[in-house]
């Protein structure tokens, strides 16, 4: 039997999130995106040393942040986060309003843009961003380009 070099479920590139209270972030996960507990392993002094929570058809992998050289830090401890968090789901107006019921804040609020999803942004209690979407038009470059430079004053 031939072991396949991306386990099953997996895909070539799955975010990793540092965390502190890594086990309060699964639950909110939970909560606001439908999350899926796959794996979990926590270390002896209770924190979460890997987890592996699935949300549609992704994994998103977090840890709480230790003091191991190259390991992640928390994301609460970075004052503008480098990264987000592109969330595609059926129905955003309801993820949306589900995540901050659960807790989120809202940075931007859910509108139909140019490229053709529904889009807004939220960000975590524990400091990530969450941009959440319906693809709502198949569009081609053009078509994008055009209605981008139309809004923003271009061409």
């Amino acid at each position: 039997m031939t072991v396949k070099p991306i386990p099953e479920g997996q895909h070539s590139i799955t975010p990793y999130l540092g965390i502190k209270d890594a086990s309060k972030a699964i639950e909110f996960y939970k909560k606001a995106f439908g999350a899926i507990e796959m794996f979990r392993l926590d270390g002896p002094d209770g924190r979460v040393g890997h987890a592996e929570l699935k949300i549609g058809d992704s994994s998103l992998m977090l840890a709480d942040p230790c003091d191991m050289e190259g390991s992640l830090k928390a994301s609460q401890t970075i004052s503008a986060p480098a990264v987000g968090l592109h969330l595609y789901v059926a129905d955003c107006d309801s993820v949306y309003a589900q995540a901050i019921a659960a807790g989120a804040t809202q940075l931007h609020p859910l509108q139909d843009q140019f490229y053709g999803d529904r889009s807004g942004t939220l960000k975590d209690p524990f400091g990530n961003l969450w941009f959440i979407s319906t693809h709502k038009e198949d569009l081609s470059v053009e078509e994008i380009r055009a209605r981008a430079a139309k809004m923003f004053g271009g061409n």
